[in-house]
């Protein structure tokens, strides 16, 4: 009886969508306006002025029903964007330019208003980054410099991740007003330093026009997917990247990871995981030494960075395990993944904060931390961690992936992988 009702709802629904006249694409234009959130006070509040200004244009592809994916997710709007905004103060940020890609997801559709979610994500393009050189020669602390400096975005390439909630007023068929908000942010992954990252909350309103207007003189050609779902998946993917610890270091250090993955799809368009992470990170190189009486200092050879106390510059000291669980959307061959983890093997958590973990040393002392304590983001990374993914299957058993491993809101590094999956 189930299959019976699924079959006839899914057959009425693509002849109403046959009867309906069809908007193929539309070109839209919006204002915004933002606020730049000041999670680093140090850094972001003493050169922010103001909020972001700025504006976007942007071209949208409307999907027609003809593919199992386009139905699965109500009918979606593709787009590819170009966002311009001047970040408060011209004379130090400069402007950010951000050509980035995006799907439009109806959560509501009537005759007069769409509530719809929006994800995108691309690259941006500082125009005034941080003078590295004028801030290495520069003596004072990076607290007293920092109305100077753009200690925000510290090279002209970042990439951008975006989402929201935004409102489609129909006011007729060719006219549409836009009303939304939304979240975005530019970071470079740690490619760069500094890399303290741009985050914007923000709300745009604009005007979407669609020149073109169709009428379906013919029923749509819908895949209808009567088979039974594929429920569960297995991968394993590995990756590599690299990242700069200190905006006054010259060394990139080597990272990797390994995951392995179980998966179970829920419905079409979700699917929830468990796996296993193995992490190696070549910055966690020799940050400390001892002088002539055996106490233990700081040694700058490596890095500058003064986060992780490490006597030792071993390989079991870049390596870290976890467990994580996995959220992700299935839109086609394309999946938009978040997950959270937790570290079981972390010798870096007793290396973390600095002073204490020297401190403790000199006492011939250790901090021995359990799985899960109290920290400080801003000191340590934790006993937890973020991955935002981007996963695209290319055959039946290759995928390929990029994806943002962090500790909250602070990107370790930025994963390009490949892997199987079956």
């Amino acid at each position: 009886m189930q299959k019976i009702f699924t079959l006839i709802l899914t057959m009425f629904t693509v002849t109403a969508f046959a009867a309906e006249e069809f908007i193929p694409y539309s070109i839209k234009a919006e204002a915004v306006v933002g606020y730049i959130y000041p999670h680093d006070k140090d850094v972001v509040s003493p050169i922010v002025k103001g909020p972001a200004i700025g504006g976007q244009i942007a071209f949208e592809w409307h999907t027609d029903g003809s593919r199992q994916w386009h139905l699965d997710f109500n009918r979606p709007t593709v787009g590819v964007a170009l966002q311009v905004l001047d970040l408060s103060n011209p004379q130090k940020l400069g402007q950010m330019i951000a050509p980035y890609v995006y799907i439009n997801i109806p959560m509501v559709r009537s005759r007069v208003v769409d509530f719809n979610f929006m994800a995108g994500a691309g690259f941006g393009f500082c125009t005034k980054p941080c003078d590295v050189e004028g801030a290495r020669k520069d003596p004072r602390s990076i607290k007293e410099k920092a109305a100077d400096y753009n200690f925000i975005i510290g090279s002209p390439f970042s990439f951008n991740l975006q989402a929201g909630l935004n409102l489609d007023f129909h006011v007729s068929q060719e006219v549409t007003l836009t009303l939304g908000v939304g979240y975005n942010h530019f970071s470079n992954g740690s490619l760069f330093q500094p890399n303290t990252g741009l985050n914007i909350f923000q709300g745009q309103v604009g005007v979407k026009y669609s020149p073109v207007i169709r009428k379906r003189t013919e029923p749509m050609k819908a895949v209808i997917d009567t088979t039974k779902l594929k429920r569960w998946y297995g991968e394993v993917i590995v990756s590599g990247g690299a990242k700069t610890l200190y905006y006054k270091d010259t060394k990139y250090f080597g990272c990797a990871s390994l995951n392995v993955g179980g998966y179970y799809r829920t419905c079409r368009q979700h699917r929830i995981g468990l796996g296993v992470d193995l992490f190696y990170d070549g910055a966690f190189t020799t940050t400390a030494k001892q002088d002539g009486s055996g106490k233990w200092v700081k040694d700058n050879t490596n890095t500058y960075f003064g986060k992780t106390f490490t006597t030792e510059d071993k390989f079991t000291n870049k390596l870290r395990v976890g467990i994580d669980i996995t959220n992700e959307l299935m839109i086609g061959n394309f999946l938009l993944g978040f997950g959270v983890g937790v570290y079981l093997y972390d010798p870096v958590k007793n290396m973390e904060p600095y002073a204490k973990a020297q401190e403790a040393a000199n006492n011939g002392k250790s901090l021995n931390k359990g799985i899960f304590y109290a920290y400080d983001p801003d000191k340590e990374d934790g006993w937890n961690y973020f991955r935002l993914s981007f996963k695209y299957y290319i055959t039946k058993h290759l995928l390929a992936q990029i994806a943002f491993k962090t500790h909250l809101q602070k990107v370790e590094f930025v994963e390009f992988g490949v892997g199987t999956w079956f």
